[in-house]
């Protein structure tokens, strides 16, 4: 990727800008949390057994202050790095990754087409959440009233999303 990148952890999109032209595409971090959530329910793991880290890989410039796990390629290792926490054993990573290996779809026709099927159903019941207005733009559960226990807005409520503390998205 190349350009100017502008973004920020909660927008929907972020903006390539290469001259006078620009494009959105999807926020890394959101595709990134999605994959978390397959390798945790695939592998029956906890959310804190994984870390999120977003590498950009050419010549692109931030425009806008990132997160410290979105990094250049240059910065990647450095930043796995700095996770010095041991979360497995030789044994259980080779455990996991023959697991991973068994979960893994076959190419084929069939399995694209039922792919093609499954996104269509997706992008479906999207929009119809979209069109209810009750789904959590981070995760996709149920969004919820809520009312907040302390602080100056004790008493008052707010929407909130129902996988919380998982998900901390509100509105």
């Amino acid at each position: 990727m190349k350009g100017w990148i502008f973004g920020s952890e909660r927008q929907k999109q972020w903006t390539q800008q290469i001259y006078r032209y620009r494009s959105k595409f999807q926020n890394p971090l959101h595709q990134n949390y999605k994959h978390l959530k397959a390798l945790e329910s695939s592998l029956d793991l906890k959310p804190t057994d994984l870390f999120s880290v977003v590498c950009f890989v050419g010549d692109s410039t931030f425009k806008t202050t990132m997160p410290e796990n979105v990094t250049h390629i240059r910065g990647c290792l450095r930043y796995i790095r700095s996770k010095q926490e041991s979360k497995f054993t030789e044994p259980e990573v080779a455990a996991l990754t023959a697991k991973l290996q068994e979960s893994k779809l076959k190419k084929g026709l069939r399995t694209s087409l039922n792919h093609k099927a499954h996104v269509r159903e997706l992008v479906a019941e999207k929009s119809r959440q979209r069109q209810s207005g009750e789904s959590c733009p981070k995760c996709g559960a149920e969004l919820v009233e809520r009312f907040a226990k302390r602080g100056k807005n004790a008493g008052n409520a707010f929407i909130g999303c129902s996988a919380y503390p998982s998900c901390k998205f509100t509105q």
